[in-house]
């Protein structure tokens, strides 16, 4: 059977990040084509990206804007008097990337008529009366992944979170393997997330894209991702006590548009290009939220004892690179973010594992207005070595990306190609109700008219269970006494890990003769790396462990 793609919404990420995905399925032979369908004020800019795609799509339509005018559900109202999903002996998949508040109409039109369909997080944004309807969240969500269900076909969420070099395969598979080892469970979560975006007051009541006039902000937007990781991880625990129900109770503060000027003063004004107007923020519109931090335990609702702890962190009053006014000719990120994210999470008295994830600009800027970056990650694991049977106490980790090919765009990349492939994404619509469960619980906390805690009802599958095989990363290797601990007495025989005849060195633990040293300061003739600066002779794609080229 023939099979074709329907993208609704082709916006600049649909141009950079997925067309290689699907100029892949089309060459492969696995997509016979595929159709791309737009808002009508958008023709202009959606030709301008695929004039420069290689695999060009068989149809482009767009919707009136008067139409549009009509609410979220007009859009899929207009396509489908347009016959546009009529032809038979034709299998379809649809990607639905418009802003959320339309994802509700398109996602159950597709599962209606029995098409696979992705879109980008979040799964759905109920609105009312022109802003969105809280309440109607959690109802929504539900329906939508029953329905999913139902229809037995193949849904998935772009979610950076679920197939992330680091925070899957660096962060959730050791502790999934230790959690196994140990049969201990995730006792702290902690994730703080600065995304560097800053709205001057004026846009707030102008943006369409990623929009925050029509009461919600932020958790709608970037913030979902991290939302994600947290409930993958606290779900975890599911898996040592499968017959206890979980409830999260959560407190926080939150800070929105109209907290801004205080909080910044007025570093609008200097920005290149400044007007006057930029400082106003209009009146007449329900702001959603700019940042949000929350602390909660997880605890067992049978006897009130808490399991977990934590706390969650999404700010975007936080240092980005934006120096301009009026927003620059760019394809993408035009207000200059500049994302910085930590995640940390212990098993009680005997493991952790933190990550750092950031992205810095590159090193030869062309202009203020040049956004490339560079991604980088730093991993430290701290083990009780001796109970959790680990190669070592510490171990740091760095990990390096070049501009075009950060964390985030792979791991969004890889939903994507999966899903159009048929491959399991472990981002179904249905796995994502654990977050929405947590992200509703936020919303609420950012709400005018909430006062006091929030609990969340939490009691979900356990997720897909990532493996790390003690041949895939040996630091993790079932040591026994006499071989782990052979630092301990020169007469036992030394192991060999990251280094010569020694823990992470050279007959020593960390280092050559000393800690973390060897010739130099945590490093080798050179700063924390080999001739160079937290690298080897350079920065990009270099995985370092403990200071040496790995």
């Amino acid at each position: 059977m023939t099979m074709e793609l329907i993208i609704i919404g082709f916006g600049p990420v649909a141009g950079y990040k997925y067309s290689r995905c699907i100029h892949n399925a089309v060459s492969d032979g696995h997509l016979s084509r595929y159709h791309v369908i737009d808002r009508e004020s958008q023709q202009q800019q959606v030709e301008a990206r695929l004039a420069k795609l290689p695999t060009k799509p068989a149809t482009c339509t767009y919707i009136p804007e008067h139409v549009l005018q009509n609410g979220p559900d007009s859009g899929i109202e207009w396509i489908v008097r347009q016959d546009m999903f009529t032809k038979p002996g034709v299998r379809r998949k649809v990607v639905v990337m418009t802003e959320p508040q339309s994802h509700g109409a398109y996602i159950n039109y597709a599962l209606a008529k029995g098409f696979d369909i992705l879109v980008t997080k979040p799964i759905v944004l109920p609105m009312k009366n022109g802003v969105m309807n809280r309440q109607a969240l959690m109802p929504s969500v539900h329906h939508i992944a029953k329905a999913s269900a139902d229809a037995g076909v193949r849904t998935a969420v772009l979610c950076l979170s679920r197939l992330h070099e680091i925070y899957e395969e660096k962060v959730r598979k050791p502790v999934a393997l230790m959690m196994d080892r140990l049969q201990h469970p995730i006792t702290s979560v902690h994730i703080k997330t600065a995304s560097g975006v800053w709205n001057l007051p004026s846009e707030f009541g102008s943006r369409e894209d990623h929009p925050y006039k029509y009461g919600y902000g932020m958790l709608m937007h970037g913030a979902y991702h991290y939302i994600d990781n947290l409930a993958c991880l606290l779900l975890m625990n599911k898996k040592l006590f499968p017959n206890e129900e979980f409830v999260i109770v959560m407190q926080g503060f939150t800070a929105g548009p109209h907290d801004q000027q205080m909080r910044t003063g007025d570093l609008e004004k200097q920005t290149t290009g400044y007007r006057p107007e930029f400082s106003k923020l209009p009146d007449g519109h329900q702001y959603g939220e700019t940042d949000i931090v929350a602390s909660f335990a997880m605890k067992f609702r049978s006897s009130g004892r808490v399991l977990c702890l934590g706390t969650i962190s999404l700010e975007q009053t936080t240092p980005g690179i934006r120096s301009w006014g009026p927003f620059p000719d760019v394809p993408y990120n035009i207000n200059g973010r500049m994302h910085c994210t930590d995640v940390d999470v212990r098993l009680g008295t005997v493991f952790s594992i933190s990550a750092n994830v950031s992205k810095q600009p590159i090193y030869a800027r062309l202009d203020d207005n040049d956004l490339r970056g560079l991604n980088a990650a730093h991993v430290v694991t701290r083990a009780n070595a001796r109970l959790a049977r680990t190669q070592g106490f510490v171990r740091h980790e760095h990990y390096e990306r070049p501009y075009g090919n950060s964390y985030s765009y792979s791991a969004e990349c890889d939903v994507f190609e999966r899903w159009l492939l048929d491959k399991p994404t472990q981002s179904d619509f249905e796995s994502h109700v654990p977050t929405c469960a947590i992200l509703d619980g936020l919303l609420k906390l950012a709400a005018d008219d909430w006062r006091g805690n929030v609990e969340i009802d939490f009691n979900y599958p356990t997720p897909d269970w990532p493996v790390l095989s003690e041949e895939e990363d040996s630091w993790y290797g079932y040591m026994s006494d006499d071989v782990a601990f052979a630092f301990e007495s020169k007469q036992r025989k030394p192991i060999v890990k990251n280094g010569v005849n020694g823990v992470n060195g050279v007959n020593r633990v960390n280092g050559v003769h000393g800690v973390h040293s060897a010739n130099g300061v945590n490093g080798v003739n050179g700063v924390n790396g080999v001739n160079g600066v937290n690298g080897v002779n350079g920065t990009n794609g270099v995985h370092r462990v403990n200071g040496v080229k790995v």
